[in-house]
């Protein structure tokens, strides 16, 4: 099975404090940049698993561009399709407290946002040769829109990538066959203020989403299959070095299994053992990944 992601490639500028962080204070720390995305970092892992993908992207044309490219290069990945155009590029800035968690984050995609459907009008024979296609929701609301309607004859996946982003595939809710989501972004697509997580999901298959997978920090990962609820523990991992990426990771093997035929129940299984193996190193993939290809 084939399958093309479509969404942000960006630098990602993160911060990590060797202390508890001070709030309006220099913190002492460590800094790196490195390539991100939750779209690039779902392509990625599918890649370093082994399985047929290929990259859609915005490409700018700054120095940050030029990273882009080399280190796709470096990967392997298949991204020759990606857009060109003569813009800055995506960039995400984080600050991570001493213990890896995420404190707070900046996305500029303002470019890649400002895409619009005419942008991929001359793309539709390289999408429509594809199995399966995976979105990140960092395209405007009336692109994802597009695409996701137009393409709805294929297996369609979706990274909800944060609460302010996952509303734009709500009024494409029906054509979606799996949204990963956690706890905030369900929260927001439903509207609903500490929405339980079990009900929330039943609500959003009423909508007509085929199915879900909602993750939360340490709780229980809860996906469905058909109309019934599951909720699996996630492993305990003693030495996280960062929390980047590690929902990528889980979607990414979960995708990789359901393409490879397996029930939501090992997919899911599977994507855990990605995510904690994403865990271990401090960037958002991790190349050990690819030990688990025979699992």
């Amino acid at each position: 099975m084939s399958l093309l992601v479509i969404g942000a490639c960006n630098i990602d500028i993160i911060g990590k404090s060797h202390k508890k962080l001070i709030n309006s204070e220099s913190n002492i720390g460590e800094v790196s940049i490195s390539l991100g995305g939750v779209a690039k970092n779902i392509a990625n892992n599918l890649y370093n698993l082994g399985a047929d993908v290929s990259f859609l992207t915005l490409l700018g044309s700054d120095n940050f561009a030029d990273m882009q490219r080399s280190e796709l290069d470096k990967i392997g990945i298949d991204y020759h399709n990606s857009l060109e155009r003569d813009v800055t590029s995506s960039t995400y800035l984080a600050v991570h407290d001493f213990n890896a968690d995420l404190n707070v984050g900046i996305n500029d995609m303002k470019n890649i946002e400002a895409l619009t459907q005419k942008d991929f009008y001359e793309l539709d024979s390289v999408i429509e040769s594809f199995d399966t296609l995976v979105f990140d929701t960092n395209l405007s609301e009336e692109t994802l829109i597009y695409l996701i309607d137009k393409y709805k004859h294929k297996t369609i996946y979706v990274d909800g990538v944060s609460q302010s982003k996952v509303v734009r595939v709500a009024k494409v809710i029906k054509h979606i066959d799996l949204l990963k989501i956690n706890q905030y972004e369900l929260n927001s697509i439903l509207k609903i203020d500490n929405c339980d997580i079990i009900t929330g999901v039943k609500q959003l298959l009423n909508l007509g989403l085929k199915s879900c997978i909602v993750s939360h920090s340490d709780e229980p990962i809860t996906y469905n299959i058909e109309d019934d609820i599951y909720q699996s523990d996630i492993h305990e991992i003693k030495n996280i070095l960062s929390t980047m990426g590690a929902g990528d990771a889980l979607f990414s093997g979960t995708i990789y299994y359901l393409a490879k035929g397996r029930n939501m129940h090992d997919a899911v299984n599977f994507g855990k053992i990605v995510a904690d193996k994403t865990l271990e190193v401090c960037e958002a993939c991790n190349e050990d990944i690819k030990k688990l290809i025979n699992l």
